[in-house]
């Protein structure tokens, strides 16, 4: 993933689509769609069986939100090295119910373990975990309400051509899998936006046994101001799996809040967020968290604007991203990498450690295609060290305008390079310094 990517238009999970299929399908609206030629071989067997159970007439449904956006998801339920076949689809005759069929493959052909009538409009996610630890994946859907933005959690175990439904009924926006609790199991946890039944909340949703339920574990308040979640991933800190949550307001700002569960307090943790204090990562940037140095461990970006004098232009002004680390052992934060980033030019300019805070500054010079680098003094600018300017290709192969400029690199459309003055000034970078602090977005591997 670019830093481009990552920083201004935000990463999300790759979603796998696996095949389409269906017939008779008539409903053009956003998560039915017209389907390839019919398959051979077992994805035309698995067609054939739905439309079988469905007589004939049917329209596939298609998951809205998740990592399994295909009406028809394959998946090995019962680690016997073969896949089954999960289909959601409603008949031609009904709105309010959704069809989900269960299929497996044996005695050489495809054949149904159970077809689940649901009251529902539409298929909201799917995922595949082990939440009851017998080694076997169970099967979590989420189906939509008539509230916006909230769906219903729903569960269901296979074991050999068998299904049965464990209880559910979680309420949420949205949902993710994984160890949340060290205990070698998977859990659940949910995110349920602010609406006029719920407050904002994270829940830990874990399976009981005894009677072969799902229920809430722990809960912990989320910030009620964010209206949807941008961005949001499964990380490591430490030997701790944690949801890092980019989420929006209305007015777009972003902000980050991190959910996990602490096993010596059995509490669902969101260190965070505060009520009534702004969370300080709260940011009119548009930069999500990301792992910006490959450790497999996500940062939390804040953003600011660098140091300027009181009358500076709202334009002249750069954009700086603090990227810090988070320590759940003290709940605690840290700023691993500073840098300054220009989303029109497509670069970034790493912020080198000798340079301590409000020590340098930098602004956008008489255009946008110069950001000039101050020392910073007393909140007044001292002497100038070195500006960075993207020439138009064709001019620096001209040698149009590049005199004292030494290159640092070039792409399609622009020739960056640098020109330094003050060089004595205690402040002032090496060349090489400042060719490693430089970034182009698109070649970054962050």
């Amino acid at each position: 993933m670019t830093l481009k990517r990552a920083l201004a238009g935000g990463f999300s999970a790759v979603l796998s689509v696996l095949f389409l299929g269906g017939c008779n399908i008539t409903d053009l609206g956003g998560e039915s769609m017209l389907r390839p030629p019919m398959a051979m071989g077992s994805e035309a067997a698995i067609e054939q069986l739905i439309a079988d159970s469905t007589h004939n007439k049917y329209i596939l449904k298609y998951p809205k939100n998740g990592n399994n956006r295909s009406a028809i998801t394959m998946a090995d339920l019962n680690a016997d090295k073969k896949n089954e076949a999960i289909a959601f689809c409603r008949e031609n005759d009904e709105t309010t119910k959704i069809h989900m069929l269960i299929m497996y493959e044996g005695d050489g052909q495809w054949q149904l373990a159970n077809d689940y009538t649901i009251e529902a409009s539409d298929v909201d996610s799917v995922d595949f975990a082990d939440i009851n630890g017998d080694n076997n994946l169970e099967i979590l859907v989420g189906f939509s309400t008539f509230t916006p933005n909230v769906s219903k959690l729903s569960c269901y175990s296979y074991s050999d051509g068998t299904t049965s439904e464990i209880t559910s009924g979680e309420l949420y926006s949205s949902f993710y899998c994984g160890d949340f609790n060290s205990d070698g199991d998977d859990e659940v946890i949910t995110l349920l936006l602010f609406n006029t039944e719920n407050e904002a909340a994270a829940s830990m949703i874990d399976y009981d046994s005894e009677k072969n339920t799902l229920y809430s574990k722990a809960t912990v308040a989320m910030d009620p101001n964010v209206v949807r979640y941008r961005n949001v991933v499964v990380t490591k800190f430490g030997n701790v799996n944690a949801l890092v949550v980019d989420g929006a307001f209305a007015d777009e700002q972003l902000n980050t809040q991190i959910i996990y569960y602490n096993t010596e307090m059995s509490l669902l943790r969101n260190p965070l967020f505060k009520e009534k204090k702004q969370n300080f990562t709260q940011r009119s940037l548009n930069v999500i968290s990301t792992d910006i140095d490959n450790d497999s461990t996500l940062e939390i970006p804040a953003a600011s604007k660098m140091l300027s004098p009181a009358n500076t232009e709202e334009e002249c002004k750069t954009n700086r991203v603090d990227w810090y680390s988070f320590d759940e052992e003290n709940e605690s934060t840290q700023i691993k990498l500073s840098m300054i980033v220009d989303y029109d030019l497509d670069f970034s300019f790493t912020l080198p450690e000798i340079w301590q805070d409000n020590e340098v500054t930098a602004l956008y010079g008489e255009d946008k295609n110069i950001i000039e680098f101050y020392e910073w003094s007393k909140n007044s600018l001292g002497q100038k060290l070195f500006e960075i300017k993207a020439f138009e290709v064709a001019d620096w192969d001209i040698g149009k305008g590049i005199d004292d400029y030494v290159l640092i690199s070039k792409n399609e459309k622009y020739a960056f390079a640098f020109k330094k003055e003050n060089a004595d000034n205690k402040y002032n970078l090496g060349d090489d310094d400042i060719k490693t602090a430089f970034s182009a977005l698109a070649d970054s591997a962050v």
